[in-house]
């Protein structure tokens, strides 16, 4: 007989919400059933993004983070999801909502001035754009820095030397990356396609 295949709402169940529903967790007495399933689902699917030790270290922290007076009834939604990016970040590319600010005006401006991959890793560490003066200096610093790091790659190849390994592998990121970004540029139907 074959096995049948763990669904990944079903891992995040099995590694998060029945040990916390085992250690006491519940909704308070106006959630039906229904309502209470529907959110756990939805729960488990904004969590499936996670590996298993990350599923492992939230469900470890959760257990301290119950409300109501008994501290036994689910955490909202906010406080779950914003916890669970302190353990592993949520990719990007689940989010289209977010990827569509790389095809508007501020997409291509991020283009022109040459700091597209360090609003993306910006946008990827805060899940939000950098409309901040502190968050224009840390992109428009990250950009620099990487900048200079591909110059300085290509000056050692084109003279013939050769470089770390570990620069060189970071060069094949950082170049795949800035063609994954410039493509999101300007293609906003293809950032739903790409991210579902």
């Amino acid at each position: 007989m074959e096995e049948a295949t763990e669904t990944k709402r079903d891992r995040v169940r099995r590694l998060l919400i029945n040990p916390l529903k085992a250690d006491g967790f519940r909704f308070s007495k106006g959630v039906t059933v229904e309502d209470a399933k529907t959110r756990l689902d939805r729960l488990a699917d904004d969590l499936a993004y996670l590996k298993d030790d990350g599923l492992v270290a939230l469900r470890i922290s959760l257990r301290t983070k119950g409300e109501g007076t008994s501290r036994c009834f689910w955490p909202v939604p906010a406080t779950v999801l914003g916890l669970a990016e302190s353990f592993q970040r949520r990719p990007l590319d689940e989010l289209p909502q977010l990827l569509r600010w790389f095809a508007s005006a501020a997409g291509g401006a991020a283009l022109l001035g040459d700091r597209l991959v360090a609003e993306y890793w910006f946008w990827t560490q805060h899940k939000r754009p950098p409309v901040k003066p502190m968050d224009k200096k840390m992109v428009a610093d990250k950009a620099d820095d990487w900048r200079r790091r591909v110059e300085l790659a290509k000056d050692r190849i084109s003279r013939g030397h050769s470089i770390p390994d570990d620069d060189a592998q970071w060069l094949d990121w950082y170049q795949d990356k800035v063609a994954y970004v410039e493509g999101l540029v300007g293609n906003q139907s293809g950032v739903t396609e790409d991210a579902s």
